[in-house]
């Protein structure tokens, strides 16, 4: 009689997915210093071994959670534009949107992931490399709303997009300390009034 075969196991993709959001939970909750590779393993529900065969060490993992965490932001912006949102309105949503629930989680992540890269060189390398490739992205939508006509054309691009990452990393780093804000309707009111002084409306 024939064994019956076994069950395939998660794929490589898949585990390293899973590592990624148990990490971006752990350095978020636990901070970067203090978040062991074990526990990290054990909230994935995989071993210590796992970690290491996808990942060479604590700081290459970081990095890869916050590639993550950018990477989805990202392909949210791109949601938005296939949904039909102009540019113009995605941008501002970067900066208005404090309402997703995953913000509380992503901020502590971001705020630890800098001052690692105070502190070690390779992450400040993958860090530094992840913003860059947001900063271009968000470039790259100026110019689409500078083209559409709903962006002024006298706008720097690279300019708006470093302020719109300046000031949504500057609210990831406050939510990280808990630093109570204003009240949403009052930010978004405020965010308006900054886009409006480079749109076209």
């Amino acid at each position: 009689m024939a064994e019956p075969e076994s069950l395939p196991g998660p794929s490589s993709a898949l585990i390293r997915d899973r590592l990624i959001e148990a990490a971006v939970q752990e350095f978020g909750e636990r901070g970067y210093d203090r978040a062991r590779v074990q526990d990290i393993a054990r909230r994935a529900g995989l071993s210590t071994g796992a970690i290491y065969g996808n990942f060479r060490n604590k700081a290459e993992l970081l990095a890869e959670a916050v590639d993550f965490g950018l990477a989805s932001a990202s392909r949210k912006l791109g949601e938005a534009l296939d949904r039909g949102a102009g540019p113009a309105g995605v941008l501002e949503m970067i900066t208005t949107d404090l309402s997703d629930p995953r913000r509380r989680m992503w901020a502590p992540l971001i705020s630890e992931a800098l001052a690692a890269a105070r502190r070690d060189a390779e992450v400040a390398r993958r860090v530094h490399n992840a913003l860059r490739r947001v900063e271009h992205h968000v470039t790259e939508l100026v110019a689409l709303a500078q083209r559409d006509g709903s962006f002024a054309a006298d706008v720097d691009a690279a300019s708006c997009a470093r302020l719109v990452l300046c000031v949504s990393i500057g609210v990831d780093i406050l939510t990280s300390l808990n630093v109570e804000g204003p009240d949403r309707d009052s930010w978004v009111t405020a965010m308006h009034r900054l886009f409006a002084a480079f749109t076209n409306r």
